[in-house]
């Protein structure tokens, strides 16, 4: 199953032209987002960075709506993020200076808040429109198309092997939330928007490095995954 990474906290200076965190490229976009609960708010910006080339043809405006709506399902609509797409040399840089760990992976979050518990955070301690956003999320695409085919295989291989056995009791913690859902999904265009969810709930304070915080955590992304349908 898809190997979902926990968050690292990173907060992004405040300035027109910023430098992300661990030396991902500069950007040139100025966020604006606004306070949340008030009528006549307007929404939050989606800022996409396309950096990758493995899919030319992926389609970015579905990938903006999926996490305004994801945003909406949160109640931070009103909140600007930014998601970077990236190939394998950068998610492994970013993954290294970031954790230690020199090998890409699927998706990393980086939180602007702190929160209160999960899924509430602190409101902004100045109502500065630079201040509302939840933060950056980066979607290695080659490693998430090499798992889907490496999960095709694997699911075709434990079909042939439980081919006339009964089935297992139990379930493992990778058949629930987002990485249970993605065990069958071979379009790597349809397994980013299902990790957009994984990556927006730790954004908001979720995380699943203990047992009672995968259960909710996994628990909130089913629920999601259920509001959102057929991606």
């Amino acid at each position: 199953l898809c190997n979902v990474q926990w968050r690292v906290v990173s907060l992004r200076p405040m300035k027109q032209d910023w430098e992300t965190p661990f030396g991902m490229p500069q950007r040139t976009t100025r966020l604006f987002g606004s306070k949340r609960g008030v009528p006549g708010n307007p929404l939050g910006t989606i800022a996409i960075y396309n950096e990758q080339t493995t899919l030319p043809d992926i389609d970015e405006t579905t990938i903006r709506e999926t996490i305004q709506r994801i945003s909406r399902i949160l109640g931070y609509e009103t909140y600007d993020v930014t998601l970077l797409l990236v190939d394998d040399d950068e998610m492994r840089e970013t993954n290294l200076e970031s954790r230690g760990i020199d090998s890409p992976t699927d998706i990393l979050s980086f939180p602007f808040h702190f929160h209160k518990e999960p899924g509430l955070l602190e409101e902004p301690e100045f109502d500065i429109p630079d201040y509302y956003t939840l933060g950056d999320m980066m979607v290695c695409v080659p490693y998430v198309i090499r798992r889907c085919q490496e999960d095709q295989e694997q699911y075709q291989q434990n079909r042939d092997e439980e081919n006339g056995q009964e089935e297992d009791e139990g379930v493992g913690n990778d058949d629930r939330g987002v990485s249970g859902a993605m065990a069958n999904v071979d379009d790597p265009q349809k397994r980013i928007r299902m990790l957009l969810v994984h990556g927006m709930l730790h954004l908001v304070g979720y995380d699943h490095e203990e047992d009672d915080e995968y259960l909710e955590m996994v628990q909130r992304e089913e629920e999601i995954l259920e509001k959102l349908g057929n991606f």
